[in-house]
């Protein structure tokens, strides 16, 4: 029986209550080992970040490009306005 933090790791071969072979690490093995985790943890939570910033960069650019341009009815409607001649303010005349 190993107690936690004495630097044994307990690989089970068949069934876990029948045989358990343990290895001793030395500290700078054990050290590196829990680096290494440490570091491609970080490194997965930070891949994760970059994939939801570039995801919304995408939508971004979607939304500008499908807001950017008219459609057949606006610029139907826009064409229709500029067409269509200003009249000249009018003045009430007084009797």
């Amino acid at each position: 029986m190993t107690m936690p933090d004495d630097g044994v790791v307990e690989i089970p071969i068949s069934n876990p209550e029948e045989i358990c072979m343990s290895a001793d690490l030395p500290p700078a093995v054990a050290g590196q080992l829990i680096t290494e985790t440490t570091g491609n943890i970080q490194a997965n939570n930070r891949d994760g970040r970059n994939v939801a910033t570039l995801a919304v960069g995408v939508l971004q650019a979607a939304m500008a490009r499908n807001f950017d341009e008219l459609g057949t009815l606006e610029s139907r409607a826009n064409s229709g306005v500029i067409a269509t001649p200003i009249a000249s303010p009018t003045t009430q005349s007084g009797s």
